[in-house]
């Protein structure tokens, strides 16, 4: 069982990690762009997509855009390929509220 692990909590420093079963395969760490950093893990692993039994991803705390980069490529992957309803998405914990400044011309 193939299983390909997000973890984007940190804006700018990503991973992309392929397991099979309990053993990490391969990864990619760095400002990635995660769509492309999983199909060069694919590629250079020389597995089709479909092989991929879980997407799963950090859930947080941490970045707002992170966290929700990693669970949005997670969500549609799982759902698109049929792994997961619409219904049973994974949703992001953020650790506290949002950091918004009111700015200038909003008062």
């Amino acid at each position: 069982m193939y299983k390909i692990l997000i973890d984007s909590s940190e804006r700018y420093e990503k991973s992309v990690k392929l397991f099979k079963g309990e053993s990490e395969v391969d990864s990619m760490v760095g400002d990635l762009d995660l769509t492309v950093a999983i199909r060069e893990i694919l590629k250079k692993n020389k597995l089709d997509i479909k092989e991929i039994e879980v997407f799963d991803a950090n859930p947080g705390p941490g970045s707002f855009t992170g966290l929700k980069i990693g669970l949005t490529i997670v969500n549609i992957l799982n759902w698109a390929l049929g792994k997961k309803k619409s219904t049973d998405l994974t949703y992001p914990k953020y650790g506290s509220e949002p950091n918004i400044h009111k700015t200038k011309w909003l008062e």
